[in-house]
Order: structure tokens, then C-alpha cells, then sequence
């Protein structure tokens, strides 16, 4: 669902004249209210989920505004839920980003294995 997400928000601005950031907030509130999220706007007490996107890589447009107005979808470089980052860096279902993400500081724990003190 969320590349197809992308690519209606791609075709409602370059096809429809939405502007880019109406169309990411109408995705945003839209999805959230369907499935009946505590998220999708920004407000006291709601969730806050984050999604950095970029233009991608190659493309012809250097920013994710910019790539939606072009017809392109954006391209992500992570994602945080519940204030742990998901992934940093490519995303396996959307083009790579013209900037790379990267963790400055994360008190997530990183290491997964079963082994005690590592």
C-alpha cells in the first residue's frame, strides 16, 4: 500500500494540479482515518511517525516536492515508528534517495543476537 500511496500522490500533483504538499497531507489524514489511527495529523496526543523522503536518485528533480510535480515518486531514506528507527538508508520498494539518512545518535538497542553482554 504505501508505494501505491506514492504513486496516486505522483499522479494527483502532476496530473491534477494538487499542489505536492496538500497531497502528502491529504495521505497522511486519509490513511490514518480509514484505519482508525491515532496518527496521520499533527496534533497534541496524536502519533508521531516519520518518513524521510528525498527526490531520487537519478531523477530529474533534486528535492520530493519537486519529484511529485515532475510525475516521479519520492524516494524513501527511513523510517521511525514509535521513535525506533525501522530502516535507514534504501528502501527495497522505492528508488534511492539523492541524500543518505543517517543514525547521528540512537540509544536503540543494535546488537540482535541472543548472546548476553554483547
Amino acid at each position: 500500500m504505501p508505494l501505491g500511496m506514492l504513486y496516486t500522490m505522483s499522479h494527483l500533483v502532476s496530473l491534477a494540479g494538487v499542489e505536492p504538499e496538500v497531497a502528502v497531507a491529504m495521505a497522511r489524514g486519509n490513511n490514518a482515518k480509514v484505519y482508525r489511527l491515532n496518527s496521520g495529523i499533527i496534533a497534541p496526543g496524536r502519533d508521531a511517525d516519520v518518513v524521510l523522503v528525498d527526490g531520487c536518485l537519478g531523477g530529474s528533480q533534486d528535492d520530493a516536492l519537486s519529484a511529485l510535480k515532475n510525475g516521479d515518486i519520492m524516494g524513501v531514506g527511513a523510517v521511525i515508528t514509535n521513535g525506533v528507527p525501522r530502516f535507514v538508508g534504501r528502501s527495497r520498494n522505492t528508488p534511492e534517495t539523492i541524500r543518505k539518512a543517517k543514525v547521528s545518535h540512537s540509544r536503540v538497542m543494535q546488537n540482535f543476537s541472543n548472546e548476553a553482554g554483547h
